[in-house]
């Protein structure tokens, strides 16, 4: 099997949502005095649970009163899930001058002859993760287009996510979160390495950070798929 790392790396410098979330600055612990000898440790500021990539519920659109947080997913859930990677061609989101918008013909090219089953994870992957440490990383993010969403929401995955962060257009809004939250669907993004991924039926796992209260949290995102038999 083939191990492939989808989480993106948490570091300084790393994209960041607009304030008011703080951004992620890693330090050196200050020295302990009450141990003789030195030890090291490192000071996480300013993560927050949309930090990297993060697992989030419907808690995060209707709070926890009315829904479940992360802590409550049981973890059998998401461990070694069927997951259908949908691979976009990569060149049309390569120097965009705007946000590039996912549309139904889009995702319905790379399907091809497979089938998603209902309770799958879906991925889509655009190449976008290449720019986890770049500026124009959320300004220039695809976005879904009512109609792409529509049709993913329909599928009815126990899981969609994707290697871009920012899932709609602010400016001119498609309006479809109201309708991914109702669906009850987790979401997991940003994601990193997808458009390394050869095959479109791959096995998930997603081990986010045991915090309770929380409706997202980051976590570990691997995928597992099947090695060629020329693979050494």
């Amino acid at each position: 099997m083939n191990v492939i790392d989808i989480t993106g790396v948490i570091r300084n410098g790393m994209w960041n949502y607009e304030e008011p979330f703080p951004k992620f600055r890693m330090r050196p612990l200050d020295r302990v005095p009450w141990v003789e000898a030195d030890v090291y440790a490192e000071v996480f500021e300013g993560m927050h649970s949309q930090t990297g990539t993060y697992l989030e519920t419907p808690a995060h659109y209707y709070g926890s009163d009315a829904s479940y947080d992360v802590a409550d997913i049981p973890i059998g859930k998401l461990v070694d899930r069927r997951c259908i990677v949908l691979k976009l061609d990569g060149s049309l989101f390569e120097s965009p001058e705007s946000r590039v918008p996912i549309t139904v013909p889009m995702l319905e090219s790379c399907l091809g002859g497979e089938r998603i089953s209902e309770d799958d994870a879906i991925l889509v992957a655009t190449g976008w993760g290449k720019h986890w440490m770049d500026e124009r990383y959320l300004e220039f993010s695809p976005y879904f287009t009512y109609e792409a969403m529509k049709w993913l929401i329909k599928k009815r995955p126990v899981l969609l996510g994707s290697d871009f962060p920012r899932w709609d257009h602010l400016t001119k809004s498609e309006r479809f979160f109201p309708e991914f939250y109702e669906a009850d669907i987790l979401m997991l993004a940003p994601c990193v390495n997808l458009e390394t991924v050869r095959r479109p039926d791959v096995r998930l796992t997603v081990l986010p950070l045991h915090i309770s209260g929380t409706s997202a949290v980051p976590c570990r995102a691997i995928l597992m798929e099947e090695a060629d038999k020329d693979d050494k």
